[in-house]
């Protein structure tokens, strides 16, 4: 696979996982904003922040999941540049034959990795979503479940396409 090639491929279908985990996750805020607003609903009160409903909360891995993608995205926005480059320092440093092409690779999977533990993350990780306001306990734990099912379904979906388009 040559440089250019190579960048061209990890930006279909990685992109396509990494938009589909935030589109997921963007779909649940909208969501749990809607569903834990006090009555009456209403366009005016949904957009008005003064009146918190949900807090979300940012997982660990998540936060080690961006710095790994701005570091993707660094390396393959530098591949033309530095390339050939890079493939003669891998060959001097290592005795086998990695180059580039292995490395990217590897960051690719590690990063499409953190990326699906990072959208798995929200599903467990109890403190990710809190529910403000005076609900009972029932109440809130159905809107989590809910917004749970809503992230499951829709990066599901975008994984399965993401898949065909790696494995096309």
């Amino acid at each position: 696979m040559t440089t250019s090639t190579t960048a061209n491929h990890y930006i279909v279908w990685l992109a396509t996982l990494i938009l589909g985990r935030d589109v997921s996750l963007a779909i649940a805020a909208i969501y749990y904003r809607y569903a834990s607003l006090p009555s009456p609903k209403s366009l005016a009160r949904y957009w008005n922040f003064s009146l918190p409903s949900a807090e979300v909360h940012p997982t660990d891995i998540s936060k080690y999941n961006t710095f790994l993608q701005l570091v993707l995205i660094g390396g393959i926005t530098l591949l033309p540049v530095a390339g050939t480059a890079a493939d003669a320092l891998l060959a001097n440093i290592s005795s086998g034959n990695v180059g580039i092409d292995g490395v990217m690779n590897a960051a690719q999977y590690l990063v499409a990795g953190t990326t699906v533990w990072s959208g798995a993350s929200y599903l467990w990780t109890k403190d990710a979503v809190k529910i403000l306001g005076p609900r009972s306990q029932e109440e809130k734990l159905r809107i989590l479940s809910r917004g749970r099912v809503i992230i499951a379904s829709c990066f599901v979906a975008c994984g399965g396409i993401a898949t065909l388009l790696e494995y096309r």
